[in-house]
């Protein structure tokens, strides 16, 4: 495969990812969280925000081959 095509491809599906992944964190946080204590709303947040760096981190490494 080209390796501009490859960084074409991983560029939009890392996009396309973040942004899923956004609208799913926010339909949750929305959906479930308004009542809950602060304490869970930060607990949620904290993993929400640094759990999409693990298939971030893959699609970088398919990138990097």
């Amino acid at each position: 495969m080209n390796a501009k095509f490859k960084r074409l491809i991983g560029g939009l599906l890392f996009v396309l990812f973040l942004a899923f992944y956004l609208i799913m964190v926010i339909a949750i946080a929305y959906g479930i969280l308004p009542d809950k204590s602060t304490g869970l709303q930060l607990l949620f947040m904290a993993i929400a925000g640094t759990i999409w760096v693990i298939p971030g981190a893959l699609i970088i490494k398919w990138l990097a081959k």
